[in-house]
């Protein structure tokens, strides 16, 4: 588990085979992510969905995890947790309080985001994470289901442009049709200074979809106050998310 291969910890096959290691140890409640996951997507192929549905346990990560996260949600259903990684927790002990409370079953009903930028209300099941892998994902086996669901979408240090762009693959990669409704995090360092917000960009571009939008939920990179259990249904109406299941069996 210590293995080293360039920007990577280890080779495919390795991380691979540590990954299924620690999912069939019956020991091992929880996989915490340590940080992003550099090459995340490259072991998609390598996981053993059926393994994690014989002996489920938690997940937890974002930023490139994004990819995990939604591809064992959707191959081996279970839910799995956007939420803060090992390297954050001494340094955000309210985040790692919150994510600890939501796996002990002590989540909050509730959330309130920021800001309601299309009013409405929609059902749906919960899903997506950092917007450039979701983006990277389109058109492979492993892209992101959004049908049906409520998508949550967050991102660091990308230029508006990059954000319209990748907000614009979706929409023209049809992964946005269908979709229930839609919500944005904080999107730290992509914005400020710049003569566009992220209201106009993603207005101008999902304005139209006729779901519900809101935004300023602090889950993944910035605050990264609270942890968004993927797989769980929930119901978006104006600034309040409300979980309409449990996101564990206590």
């Amino acid at each position: 588990m210590l293995a080293r291969r360039g920007y990577l910890a280890g080779s495919d096959a390795e991380r691979a085979a540590d990954w299924h290691a620690m999912v069939a140890d019956g020991g091992v409640d929880a996989i915490f992510a340590a940080r992003g996951g550099y090459g995340s997507g490259r072991l998609l192929p390598r996981l053993d969905a059926d393994l994690l549905r014989r002996h489920p346990k938690a997940i937890v990560g974002h930023s490139d995890l994004t990819v995990v996260l939604n591809d064992m949600l959707q191959r081996a259903g279970v839910v799995t947790f956007h939420g803060p990684m090992v390297s954050w927790f001494a340094e955000r002990p309210e985040s790692t309080a919150a994510l600890l409370a939501l796996l002990a079953g002590e989540g909050p009903a509730q959330l309130e985001t920021e800001e309601v930028w299309v009013e409405g209300e929609a059902e749906g099941m919960l899903a997506g994470g950092c917007l450039s892998l979701v983006a990277a994902m389109v058109g492979t086996p492993h892209a992101v289901e959004t049908r049906g669901r409520l998508l949550f979408l967050e991102d660091v240090n990308e230029k508006p442009y990059r954000v319209d762009r990748m907000l614009t693959q979706l929409r023209q990669a049809g992964a946005l049709d269908g979709v229930a409704g839609l919500l944005f995090g904080e999107m730290p360092n992509c914005f400020e200074g710049e003569e566009v917000c992220l209201r106009e960009v993603a207005l101008d571009l999902c304005g139209d979809l006729g779901v519900p939008i809101a935004a300023g939920l602090p889950s993944g990179h910035g605050r990264g106050l609270v942890t968004l259990p993927f797989g769980v249904r929930a119901r978006l109406r104006d600034r309040s998310l409300t979980f309409l299941e449990p996101a564990v069996d206590r």
